[in-house]
């Protein structure tokens, strides 16, 4: 396992950058390029920008400041030191210009074509085109010192146990900022499953995946869900721009700065027409407004397509008196997802993300024939951003699909709703998957293990996931034919303290070698999948 990534590679590449690895977690640009001429045009031409000048922070590169980019930088800093994991210090704030790529001035570029922006610019991308976790923190908390209403970060590294960015995202999202990363460029065709990069794997920040000049997903956007159950990306946009010399680059690098442009106007069009807005309020805007891709499955192109207009439009009519809008957003808004297949018996869950514009509590309401298998929270509270567990225990018999709506509605932000539909099928038998020994973001049924998974169910093998350590005991494993434990103690990461890297696994407990002994001994099938 590697810990770090780059488009020429796989998501795990070998360890082969011993101890400057261990000592700091590289965070990566996300861009590949082609020599083709492209013209990239956001927004509808009946659109207008707003008047209110809004700063969007550009943590990248640094910025070469030519003619097109005069008097659009209000401010500059760099993180590039020793201090701060770099095994050099770098004071300017012009473009490293990694794998001689202009990284930071295009992304700027993009940014700068709306005419209310000003830029922040951050430069945590050296040369070699890494940042560390600490720079990284570091300059978000600077951009929003610096009054910054938008993050664009058009850059991703693998998640880690205890991940730091987590916790910057939260806290520059109570602030008030919208932070916008690119979901990753490790799609690879779904090969891999679920690829989306940190930062932008985090409920607080908008994880923006890429289309194509046709419209269509590409290849290389990563897609979702996240192993803990929950819908990534966000939304996408085109993930193509063209430099002034007519070379064409490609990747999510390039989607991310669409949709910071798309808050950023969200936002000076509320300043200009006196309407309350928060962080929480842009982002619903910004999801809900988004052009359903009903051909496409939602872990790969999140709400849909980026439409400011219709953003816009959701902010200025569900507003009142310039209050903040009363709009709400389930995401996602159908499940299960469409290669999930659920038995007799079996016991589905799901992170349903809850997304509306300040505190306010939502009550449920079951609508379905079969209500009794719907197991809900009565009434929840979100503060802008939050998660409801969705259960739904399939019947033994009697049942040969299940269909309802789950509503949910705020007195305060109006109510939203999650669709649910799927066919009840007779397993011949069942299996577990053990995912408590691997700390592995790629290691579920929504990972590496996806093919696997579908293998077993469409040949009516039912299939669920151990993800509680304390279900390991000869009670539970019983109720399944065979348990594949999934890369049981793997290596990972440790980044409590970002300069201070420690490596460690899950190992088994005692208890838990015994349960799968006598596990065994009783019949029981036990399997192990892992890398070699």
């Amino acid at each position: 396992m590697g810990y770090y990534w780059e488009t020429t590679t796989g998501r795990r590449p070998s360890k082969s950058n011993g101890s400057r690895i261990v000592a700091l977690l590289i965070i990566m640009m996300i861009v590949v390029s082609a020599g083709i001429f492209y013209v990239v045009t956001i927004g509808p031409e009946n659109y207008v920008a707003p008047k209110a000048k809004v700063r969007v922070a550009i943590l990248d590169s640094g910025i070469d400041i030519d003619i097109g980019l005069q008097n659009r930088v209000a401010v500059s800093k760099s993180f590039i030191t020793v201090a701060n994991g770099y095994d050099y210090t770098d004071l300017t704030v012009s473009d490293s210009r990694p794998e001689d790529v202009p990284h930071g001035t295009i992304i700027a570029k993009q940014i700068a074509t709306s005419p209310n922006i000003e830029i922040v610019n951050g430069k945590v991308l050296g040369e070699g085109g890494s940042a560390t976790t600490k720079a990284l923190i570091e300059a978000i908390n600077w951009a929003v010192e610096q009054n910054s209403s938008v993050i664009n970060l058009s850059l991703g590294g693998s998640p880690t146990f205890k991940d730091p960015l987590k916790d910057a995202m939260e806290w520059a999202f109570a602030q008030g900022v919208v932070v916008v990363a690119s979901a990753g460029n490790d799609g690879d065709d779904g090969v891999l499953g679920t690829t989306i990069d940190s930062p932008a794997l985090y409920d607080a920040c908008i994880a923006v995946g890429a289309l194509l000049e046709d419209g269509k997903p590409a290849g290389f956007s990563s897609i979702g869900p996240a192993r803990d159950q929950y819908m990534k990306p966000d939304i996408v946009a085109a993930g193509y721009t063209t430099s002034p010399d007519g070379t064409r680059y490609y990747g999510t690098s390039f989607s991310a700065p669409q949709v910071a442009i798309a808050a950023a106007e969200l936002i000076g069009h509320s300043i200009d027409g006196n309407i309350t807005y928060t962080a929480g309020s842009i982002m619903t805007a910004l999801l809900k407004g988004a052009d359903p891709m009903n051909n496409y499955p939602t872990y790969l192109v999140g709400a849909g397509k980026l439409n400011t207009a219709a953003s816009l439009r959701l902010i200025q009519e569900s507003s009142v008196d310039g209050e903040l809008p009363a709009i709400s957003y389930a995401f996602p808004g159908e499940l299960p997802i469409e290669y999930e297949r659920l038995f007799a018996s079996d016991v589905y869950r799901f992170n349903v993300r809850i997304l509306t514009g300040d505190n306010t509590t939502y009550m449920t309401e079951v609508t379905s024939a079969n209500s009794e298998a719907f197991v809900v929270d009565d009434s929840f509270v979100i503060n802008q951003i939050g998660r409801t567990v969705i259960t739904i225990e399939v019947p033994e018999s009697g049942v040969s699909s299940i269909n309802g709506t789950i509503t949910f509605t705020s007195e305060d932000f109006g109510a939203t709703s999650l669709h649910i539909s799927f066919d009840v099928n007779t397993a011949i038998a069942r299996v577990a998957f053990d995912i408590t020994h691997t700390p592995w973001d790629i290691d579920s049924i929504y990972g590496q293990f996806r093919e696997f998974y579908k293998i077993l169910v469409e040949n009516d093998i039912s299939v669920t996931e151990i993800r509680d350590r304390s279900m390991i005991n000869l009670t539970t494993l019983q109720q399944y034919d065979a348990v594949v434990i999934l890369d049981p103690c793997a290596y990972d990461i440790n980044e409590t303290d970002p300069l201070d890297l420690s490596v460690f696994s899950i190992t088994f407990s005692e208890e838990e070698t015994q349960a799968y002994q006598d596990y065994f001994n009783a019949g029981g099938g036990i399997f192990v999948v892992a890398l070699s």
